[in-house]
């Protein structure tokens, strides 16, 4: 069906305070649930759900930052460094 080299690939480059900050993201709604997690109305499939657990895992693979011993303060300020021109906005903005 997708030929020799299985299905297409895609490339997405984030900057890495992007990244730290998707991953501890995305590791809240995972490993701290139901705590933080969306409920199931945010989904409309399963498949939803295994894409999100696996761009966690390539970030996770990727990442060196959330196995520091300072990573809550790396992380801090790489939030600190986006929300200076996110503030206020929402998923709908």
């Amino acid at each position: 069906m997708f030929g020799l080299g299985g299905p297409p690939k895609v490339a997405l480059k984030l900057e890495r305070d992007e990244a730290l900050v998707l991953f501890e993201l995305l590791a809240r709604w995972i490993d701290d649930a139901p705590r933080a997690t969306p409920s199931a109305e945010c989904f409309e499939s399963p498949s939803e759900i295994h894409v999100l657990r696996e761009v966690m895992e390539r970030l996770k693979a990727d990442l060196s930052e959330p196995f520091r011993a300072d990573y809550l303060d790396i992380l801090a300020a790489a939030r600190d460094r986006l929300s200076r021109d996110v503030i206020g906005e929402t998923l709908q903005d």
